[in-house]
Order: structure tokens, then C-alpha cells, then sequence
């Protein structure tokens, strides 16, 4: 392609399905995100293992990133689902690994979170992240719930480390899909704007306790 990613390696998996005829396309998109991030912040070494399968993805997409660990995400995407080309054309691809690569820095920092809250906040800044670099609209997981006022979990429920990430974030049980992703992104924002100290950097390495305490503190000022 003629353009290299410092420090971002990709790792071709064709055990799921030959990935050749996608791969000049996925590259491509990669590359982007790549671009788009290292305006913003240094970027970390980091292993992109892609797949193709229809198994793992967003239905809405049929591509999914996920941070597995610290300086590793995973790509599947499933290129005969008719949602692919469009969301591939979208820049979704893209946006999904930027999200991805926020995730897997931020798990080299302070972690995902090991509370429901702190996960709330490591969604949502990721999903702010995005919004910042690519200047996306929010994402459907974003903003999935218009109305969080029903959902809004207790104190205690934040700080509940043996939290059900299905039922929240999932969509399982009783729980609307993509809940906790669109709270920590409301989390996020309310922080974003209490007036803290804010640079790119500081949106992977904050201490979720810190963006909570900003909530905290904004409810108190209502």
C-alpha cells in the first residue's frame, strides 16, 4: 500500500475463512484509524489479529474490534452479511478500531475497570475518544437508550465489582441492548465538560473514580 503503521501489526487469521479478498480493504481502513490516532496521542505497539467469520460481530455492522488485552484487539468481520459494505463504506471499520485501540491502551493503564461503574467509564470515554478523533457522530451504542432515568444504578451498584456485564452492556435480561455503553458515555461527557484538565492522553489514562466523582459532583451542583 505503500504506507506503513509504526508500532500496529496485523495478523492474519484464515483458520474461520480466507481473508485475502478483504485484505487491501481492512488494511486500508486500519491504516486510517491508525492515522486518525497518532494526530491525537503516541500510539502504543499493538497486534490487530483479524478473522473473518459471521460469528463475534455486531449484527447492525457484521464487524466487531474488541481489546482482548493490553496492546492486542481482535477484528472479525463478516463480509457476506449485506450489512458489511455499507458499514465498511461508513468508516465503521475504522471507528471500531480506534474504540478497540483506546481500550487496549487504556488496559495498560488504569484497566478496563473492575467495577460496573468503571466499566461504564471505559466504554464511554472510548466512545468520546472516537467522537473525537474522527468527529463521528455518536455511535447507535452510544446512544442507545434515550430515556436512562429507569436504568440509573445505586452507588453501591457501581461499585459492585461482581457486576453481570451481559445484563448491562449486553442486552441480557432485563436490560435494554447497549445500556451500559450509552451510560458511560453520558458518564464521559459530564466529565468532559465539568471543566477538568483535558488533553487525548488524559481521556485513556483517567482513573474512573475521577470521572465519577465529577458526576458526582455535577448531580450535587443541579
Amino acid at each position: 500500500m505503500g504506507r506503513e503503521m509504526e508500532n500496529w501489526t496485523i495478523h492474519w487469521l484464515d483458520a474461520t475463512g480466507d481473508c485475502h479478498d478483504w485484505k487491501d480493504a481492512v488494511q486500508a481502513e486500519v491504516l486510517a484509524a491508525h492515522e486518525a490516532m497518532v494526530a491525537f496521542v503516541p500510539l502504543a505497539p499493538l497486534d490487530i489479529l483479524v478473522e473473518r467469520s459471521s460469528e463475534g460481530v455486531i449484527p447492525q455492522i457484521a464487524l466487531q474490534a474488541r481489546a482482548t488485552r493490553a496492546a492486542r484487539l481482535s477484528l472479525v468481520f463478516d463480509p457476506f452479511s449485506e450489512r458489511f459494505r455499507p458499514a465498511l463504506k461508513s468508516g465503521a471499520l475504522q471507528r471500531q478500531i480506534i474504540r478497540a485501540a483506546h481500550l487496549s491502551m487504556r488496559l495498560a493503564g488504569p484497566g478496563y475497570g473492575f467495577t460496573l461503574g468503571g466499566a461504564m467509564v471505559s466504554e464511554g470515554l472510548a466512545g468520546q475518544f472516537v467522537r473525537l478523533v474522527t468527529g463521528h457522530t455518536p455511535e447507535p451504542w452510544d446512544m442507545a437508550v434515550p430515556d436512562l432515568t429507569p436504568f440509573w444504578p445505586t452507588q453501591r451498584e457501581l461499585m459492585n465489582p461482581r457486576y453481570d456485564h451481559g445484563l448491562w452492556f449486553e442486552g441480557r435480561g432485563d436490560k435494554p441492548l447497549w445500556l451500559g455503553q450509552t451510560m458511560g458515555f453520558k458518564l464521559a461527557e459530564t466529565w468532559l465538560v465539568s471543566g477538568a484538565k483535558i488533553t487525548p492522553e488524559r481521556m485513556i489514562d483517567i482513573p474512573a473514580p475521577k470521572v465519577l466523582a465529577a458526576n458526582i459532583a455535577a448531580e450535587i451542583a443541579s
